[in-house]
């Protein structure tokens, strides 16, 4: 028996939201009872509902009385959560990886075209911007309106805005972490380089707003001074990780089955592995239009072309709460089976990581009230039927003295999630003659999911040698005399990503080294002057 999993979750203090699959159902708090869902819409627009696709992206205000999605559909969807009507839609330019409500409920929407727009909460359909065709200094086409905050050059990963709201956070693909005024995102306060690797998520704890905690790739979260964009410390937790990373990415073949070493194998296939290439760059940039192009079931289409799967390490989300114990920090990672914490006060590189085993990989979780922390499940992964402590699509857990505890008496919101919230699949839905027994989701209906694309969108050298490109970085950073044998056997693009990389830290350890000889013992490192010889702000330390 397979079932849609719960996406993502939001709890508030009367009504809480819950996303499983293209459904948002709205359930009282307090009780469970759902008080509204889009399975109980009208046929017309419950198919409507079903077309769009997965919900990929979501936020809610402030004042928990809307909601906006974004799914593969490009469409940036706005929602009154008082009886659950659908109160606008517009079409973004690129597919969304992230949104955000501002305090003056302007949504912020980043795609994966590198930008960040901001869309007004009520639309007015006639307000539209367009771009001339002969003006290549234009603003980036934006068919509903949307304003444009900022711009990378990558895909965006995270964005979030500080808790005054002055400044805006972003990250991309590209290992950068930028912080940006806002509304005015053309000023750039600072950058947080550091990162040989995707950056995947970022978070600020409320206990220390001058900090921020980044991770993605690397083996360790960074924890940083935002404003200055010093790095305070690492925190290694690859290795507290790893033993529970179940799902896995799939490994492509360097060659062909064949060999794929003669030119006429290569000549034979050119024309398709170009065509796929061009693919997999639209993907990337969010310009495909299949609705689940680009994700791992796209990489499993072609069995031929895989081997055996690898381990890829990629944070998902990061988030903290405070206890009797003083503040945490809780992140989950793609495809492991556990919740990780550890605590924010004086953290060194070797940080005891607690860790709470589900048995099955984590979705998603939410930091709520009363000190709880509700994890949601892919209770079914690999399709095997489970006990009943691991069939729960929703578990919650407490911090208790240094670990994590199972709440016992779960309360009434949980039941509901795990029973009266459970989603069937797309086809019973529209034929609810089927009997119960058949309220199941389809392989292919839980596929379109790709609830672990990230897996393989995030690493940069799935079809290359990843081993060689870090061999290479280290001899040319250590100017070994073999770096130039190196440099012939890299592509040329990896190998600028790599000088760029060595120049990145170069200037930064001349910087440190710089205001280290100038500082007398035990005072703070002032920021370097700019321009106009004004100082900036002294470092921070984290609280």
């Amino acid at each position: 028996m397979s079932r849609y999993p719960h996406s993502r979750l939001f709890i508030g203090p009367v009504r809480s939201v819950v996303i499983t699959g293209a459904h948002i159902q709205v359930l009282e708090t307090s009780t469970g009872d759902i008080l509204h869902s889009t399975t109980n819409f009208s046929a017309q627009d419950k198919d409507a509902v079903i077309k769009s696709g997965p919900i990929r992206c979501a936020a809610i205000s402030h004042d928990d009385k809307y909601l906006a999605t974004a799914g593969d559909d490009k469409h940036l969807k706005v929602w009154d959560l008082g009886p659950l009507a659908l109160m606008s839609t517009r079409e973004l330019p690129k597919k969304a990886t992230g949104i955000e409500f501002t305090k003056g409920d302007d949504v912020l929407v980043a795609d994966k075209f590198g930008d960040v727009f901001r869309y007004t909460l009520r639309h007015d359909p006639s307000v539209t911007s367009t771009k001339s065709a002969d003006d290549a200094s234009a603003l980036p086409e934006n068919p509903s309106g949307g304003v444009l905050v900022l711009g990378h050059v990558s895909v965006l990963t995270g964005c979030l805005l500080t808790p005054d709201q002055d400044f805006i956070i972003t990250s991309d693909r590209d290992e950068h972490i930028r912080v940006s005024w806002y509304p005015e995102g053309f000023v750039i306060e600072s950058y947080c380089l550091g990162h040989e690797r995707y950056v995947s998520a970022i978070h600020i704890p409320p206990s220390a707003p001058t900090s921020l905690i980044s991770g993605g790739g690397d083996p360790d979260l960074k924890i940083w001074d935002w404003m200055t964009g010093r790095l305070e410390r690492n925190v290694n937790i690859f290795g507290d990780v790893e033993p529970f990373m179940m799902a896995k990415a799939p490994k492509r073949r360097p060659k062909s089955q064949n060999g794929g070493d003669d030119d006429a194998e290569i000549n034979k296939r050119s024309g398709r592995r170009k065509k796929k290439t061009k693919q997999k760059q639209d993907i990337q940039r969010g310009d495909s239009e299949d609705p689940i192009a680009g994700s791992s079931a796209d990489v499993s289409m072609s069995n031929r072309d895989l081997a055996e799967t690898e381990t890829v390490f990629v944070v998902h989300k990061i988030d903290s709460f405070v206890s009797r114990g003083g503040s945490h920090i809780v992140f989950s990672v793609v495809g492991a089976t556990a919740l990780f914490a550890f605590s924010s006060v004086d953290v060194t590189d070797d940080a005891a990581i607690c860790r709470f085993d589900c048995g099955r990989p984590i979705i998603n979780f939410t930091v709520a009230g009363y000190g709880l922390i509700w994890i949601l499940l892919d209770a079914d992964y690999g399709g095997k039927e489970n006990p009943e402590s691991l069939g729960k699509l929703v578990r919650v857990v407490r911090w208790h003295s240094g670990e994590f505890l199972e709440v016992d008496n779960a309360p009434p919101l949980l039941q509901s999630l795990n029973s009266a919230c459970v989603i069937p699949g797309l086809y019973v839905l529209i034929h609810r003659e089927l009997p119960v027994e058949f309220f199941t989701a389809t392989p292919t209906e839980l596929k379109a999911l790709d609830l672990y694309s990230d897996l393989v969108s995030l690493p940069k050298h799935v079809d290359g040698e990843p081993e060689i490109q870090e061999r290479g970085q280290s001899e040319l950073l250590e100017g070994s005399g073999t770096s130039a044998s190196v440099e012939r056997s890299l592509p040329k693009r990896t190998l600028g990503r790599l000088k760029h990389k060595l120049a990145l830290q170069r200037l930064l350890q001349d910087q440190a080294e710089s205001a280290d000889s100038e500082a007398p013992p035990g005072t703070k490192r002032p920021k370097a002057e700019n321009s106009d010889g004004a100082p900036e702000d002294a470092d921070m330390e984290l609280t």
